[in-house]
């Protein structure tokens, strides 16, 4: 949710990262007009493509993953309900194991995280990596003037 939060506010996190680099002026409002005067309403999102390349797999993966696997608990859950519950016997000992006290959005919720996560980490390291070439540029922009 925070990358679609950040997404969204992208320009205010640009006129941010300005100010603290030390680019232009010292205030947030200051920033954000002098970006609008360089460059246009479209520079206040400029460079958010490389934030919605990894934004967009990332929600994909997770809303399918959840559904799935949703469903899949779900329809698990009433057909254990239906017929009786897996048994295992060890000795004298039977353990019956039921899904009824699982939640299946949990579960789901958590494998759409861990999926997603492991699915798009790489996007997540090629976005640090061209924002950290983004900061370079403008460092070196910074030392020329």
């Amino acid at each position: 949710m925070k990358s679609q939060t950040s997404s969204l506010i992208f320009y205010l996190l640009k006129c941010r990262t300005r100010m603290v680099v030390g680019v232009g002026s010292k205030n947030i409002s200051g920033s954000f007009l002098e970006v609008i005067e360089q460059q246009g309403w479209q520079g206040l999102w400029a460079g958010n493509g490389i934030n919605m390349l990894r934004i967009i797999p990332t929600q994909a993966i997770e809303l399918g993953t959840f559904e799935c696997v949703k469903r899949a608990m779900t329809s698990a859950q009433e057909k254990w309900s239906q017929s009786e519950c897996p048994r295992v016997q060890l000795g004298p000992l039977s353990l019956s194991f039921s899904l009824s006290w699982i939640s299946p959005v949990a579960v789901g919720g958590a494998a759409a995280g861990i999926f997603s996560t492991l699915a798009c980490h790489p996007l997540e390291v090629l976005k640090v990596f061209a924002l950290q070439a983004l900061i370079s540029k403008m460092e070196n922009q910074i030392k020329l003037h």
